[in-house]
This record gives structure tokens, sequence and C-alpha cells, in this order.
């Protein structure tokens, strides 16, 4: 288990890799854009299984760069929002955040062929591919009752697994 300094340390490195990708994003230079690629696929791919998964029905997958006012927008996910679909399809980009703090969790006891410096790779990507956008947080705030719905249903989870309950049992 990680330290609860590592646990904010990681947050915190995620935010700001996260603010320096939306930064270089919005810059139009082709390498910046270029560099950028495999985290936009992997963020606008979270918004893609999310909606397929909660019944949102994605109706388009989109990760070429277009320009948008001043700034570029590097890729877009178009989907119905519904009561189940819109809250977990707007902010799946966080899934990457579980992912980058299980490859912390498990550093010490990978197998031996895992490279350390995959460990590194996957962490960086997750942390680049974690932040939602502007439009992520506009559609989940948009949606209040499907907003209302999860809040309470981690908040009904929360208090049973600190219960020492366990759901599955």
């Amino acid at each position: 288990m990680l330290s609860q300094p590592a646990i904010v340390g990681f947050l915190v490195a995620s935010l700001v890799l996260g603010a320096v990708h939306r930064r270089l994003s919005s810059s139009g230079s082709f390498l910046a854009i270029l560099y950028c690629l495999p985290f936009t696929i992997m963020h606008e791919l979270s918004h893609f299984v999310a909606a397929l998964l909660t019944g949102g029905r994605p109706s388009s997958f989109s990760v070429w760069p277009r320009r948008s006012g001043n700034g570029w927008v590097l890729g877009n996910v178009r989907f119905v929002p519904t009561l189940l679909s819109a809250v977990p399809t707007a902010l799946a980009p966080l899934v990457w955040l579980v992912v980058g703090y299980y490859s912390m969790v498990l550093w010490d006891v990978r197998p031996v062929w895992v490279p350390e410096y995959l460990l590194v790779a996957i962490l960086y990507a997750c942390t680049a591919a974690c932040t939602p956008s502007w439009q992520d947080i506009k559609v989940a705030l948009a949606n209040p009752f499907s907003l209302l719905i999860y809040v309470a249903a981690a908040y009904i989870i929360a208090k049973v697994m600190r219960a020492g309950l366990h759901l599955w049992v």
C-alpha cells in the first residue's frame, strides 16, 4: 500500500501533467499535437468505451485535430447523454488515474521480466490522459441527476467498504 504523501504526490503530478498537456495541445504546433496524439487516443477511447458500457450510444469518435477559436481540439466523442451515461462518460478519463495508481502500487511486486521503464511509461501516459477537459466537466455538471446518482452510489460503496462489508460476499 502506498503512503498518503505518495498518493497526494501522484494526484498533484497528474494535475500538473494534465495541465501541461492541455496547454501543449492547444499550442497548434504540429510536433506538440503529434506528441499528444497517444494520450488523446487514450482519453477519447475512455469516453467511447464508457458511453458503450452505460448506454450512451456513441455516434462518433475522432482524434483528428481541428481549430477551435484560438486553440485546437485534438479529439472528441459524440454520444447521447442519459441519466446513467452522462457522468461516467464525461468523467471516464479519470479511470486512467486508477490504472496509474495501480502501476505505482505494483512497482515493487512486478514480475522480474517487467522492466521499470515500462511502468514509468504507463504511469506517464495515464497521468497525461486522465485530465477531463472543460467540455467533459460541462457535460457532467449539465446532468445533475446523473451526477447525484453516481455521487450517492460512490458514497454508499465507500461506507460499505469502510464498514468492512464486501458487496460480493
